[in-house]
């Protein structure tokens, strides 16, 4: 055990048992890629998991849902945990406790034991992006932060493309069990990482956790009108995505028939453009600034906002390609805007920066979830879908202008 232990440790450290920065982030994206690949690895199995588990394809969708509150629930506390306790001693049984849903989920034989399982695992597999957030905070300067969490924020867009296609290929190999068996092999190598990883910040951990704690945590957090607009920007992104998302298959149906390929295609492509423009908002933080990132960001969803505007008054009918067109400037806004969002939330939340990361992860799930219902009653309308996107766009654009606002208040107050 110890050997292992020391191999891991020096994957971590290098010789001079400094962090490699480059590591740490490589390893942060793998794990958060899993934990989120975890909600829509098995999609293309749920026919036949209806079949294995004798129930229907209705009740089968409600373990999507078992998942999206096991988040929302796991991330709600895990913040508060994490600024009393520290890091390892949050993540470490939090990792293990996936490991058990994961394992649950592999050999259940029911419905009711499945859905108990995936609430386990998503409780569980929760904290992994909040202490993630943690660890950027802690380890890098303030020059690397903001590329680190562009890094880091690649973590849906890469789950939502790559995982659909490798557990459609995973249950062919096998079954769709075969896929919660992959995901706790890389769970485990997580809980090995997070236990050979050191500690930096000694934080209050003579102050015992309580519930008064953690609603005072909160309170200050939610009390930052700063913080609440720049909480909620990741969200309404987020959101907009899953709106074009969960109405691909309505869409494409018209379209390609009822191809899952050609499904997977067309709802990736905008997610293609969201990591090119990751690496382009790299380059620019890294050269130029946050602000800069921040300004073209603003500019791509303006542009896309005269775009929708032309396209209501334009006589020609909408079509799948300008939907697509849209939602690729979209995800082009979104890769500029949301790392400098989430950054810019930690550090408006600094006092309590993992309560503030578990807030910006519980109100992008809450959006998104409110979005993927809503987006059920489209039946396929592209008018609809592409209205309701432009609603989420306009209330980012919305954000960014209080946010100026918010900021000239406070100038004039200290004056």
């Amino acid at each position: 055990m110890e050997k292992l232990k020391r191999t891991f440790r020096d994957f971590i450290l290098g010789e001079d048992e400094a962090i490699s920065h480059r590591r740490i982030a490589a390893i942060l994206l793998i794990l958060n890629v899993v934990t989120s690949a975890a909600i829509s690895i098995y999609i293309p199995s749920l026919k036949q998991m209806a079949i294995d588990l004798d129930t229907t394809n209705a009740l089968i969708q409600m373990t999507i849902v078992a998942h999206l509150i096991g988040e929302f629930f796991g991330r709600l506390f895990c913040g508060p945990l994490i600024d009393t306790y520290g890091n390892k001693k949050i993540v470490i049984p939090s990792l293990a406790l996936s490991v058990i849903g994961h394992f649950g989920c592999m050999i259940a034989g029911s419905l009711p034991v499945f859905i108990c399982m995936r609430f386990i695992q998503a409780t569980g597999a929760s904290v992994v992006y909040v202490v993630s957030l943690s660890v950027i905070n802690e380890t890098f300067n303030d020059k690397e932060k903001g590329s680190a969490v562009g890094v880091l924020e690649l973590y849906q867009p890469l789950a939502w493309i790559v995982s659909p296609f490798i557990g459609a290929l995973l249950a062919e190999i096998g079954s769709w069990r075969l896929s919660f068996l992959v995901l706790m092999l890389i769970q485990i190598s997580g809980i090995l990482f997070f236990w050979c990883y050191p500690e930096r910040v000694c934080r209050g951990r003579c102050k015992k956790f309580s519930v008064s704690k953690l609603f005072f945590d909160y309170k200050s957090v939610l009390k930052n009108s700063l913080f609440i607009v720049y909480a909620l920007i990741p969200g309404f992104f987020a959101g907009g995505y899953m709106i074009f998302a969960t109405s691909c298959p309505f869409i494409c149906s018209k379209i390609f028939g009822n191809s899952s390929a050609d499904i997977a295609l067309f709802s990736a492509v905008p997610l293609l453009f969201y990591v090119a423009s990751t690496f382009a908002y790299r380059f620019v933080v890294r050269n130029i600034g946050t602000k800069t990132s921040r300004r073209i960001g603003t500019s791509i969803f303006t542009i896309f906002g005269v775009c929708v505007t032309w396209m209501i008054f334009d006589s020609n009918p909408w079509t799948a390609g300008r939907l697509l067109s849209l939602m690729c400037l979209q995800c082009m806004g979104s890769a500029f805007l949301v790392p400098v969002s989430v950054l810019k939330a930690l550090q408006s939340s600094s006092h309590a920066a993992s309560v503030g990361a578990s807030t910006v992860v519980v109100f992008r799930n809450i959006i998104m979830s409110i979005c993927i219902t809503v987006s059920a009653k489209f039946s396929g309308s592209i008018t609809t879908i592409m209205a309701c996107v432009f609603m989420t766009v306009g209330t980012v654009l919305m954000l960014m202008i209080t946010r100026k606002i918010i900021k000239i208040r406070i100038r004039k107050l200290r004056m």
